[in-house]
């Protein structure tokens, strides 16, 4: 990214720091106007604001990138589990990667959001309490399969 670019979008793309809702609208356009190329070189290097609306950005190249950031932060993939604006190659990362998944919270997350691919979804079943599996099986937001997943879950713990 270039130097002009970044003076473009009015403040440092790099450096975290609370921005308002003009700013982020600003820099949301800013975004938008990218390449690909450069759109994946900013998931690298850019802050949470900028990863956040790359986290949703329709290119699978550009969510992978966002994923392999080394400034990721265990709240960025909280809020990305949860998110059903997030793209689902991100959401199917989380799900693969050990890491993030030993995070009960982002496990929680990732299962009821509608957005998560049900296989990455139903793996994860098993794990969720009686109660919780009662409350999942009756959330039409979630797909059928993962609904009757925990139907069938809980019809084996009885």
């Amino acid at each position: 990214m270039t130097a002009a670019g970044q003076e473009t979008a009015g403040t440092a793309l790099t450096e975290d720091r609370p921005i308002g809702e003009e700013g982020r609208r600003s820099l949301q356009a800013y975004v938008a106007g990218l390449s690909v190329p450069m759109k994946v070189e900013l998931a690298a290097k850019g802050n949470r604001e900028v990863r956040s609306i790359l986290s949703r950005d329709m290119s699978s190249i550009v969510a992978r990138a966002v994923m392999q950031s080394p400034k990721l932060t265990e709240q960025d993939i909280l809020s990305y589990a949860a998110s059903t604006q997030t793209h689902e190659e991100i959401l199917r990362a989380i799900a693969e990667s050990r890491q993030w998944t030993s995070n009960r919270q982002v496990v929680s997350a990732l299962v009821q959001n509608p957005r998560t691919p049900p296989p990455a979804a139903i793996r994860f079943l098993r794990a969720f309490q009686t109660n919780e599996l009662r409350i999942l099986m009756q959330n039409r937001g979630l797909s059928a399969a993962v609904r009757l997943e925990a139907r069938r879950i809980l019809a084996q713990r009885h």
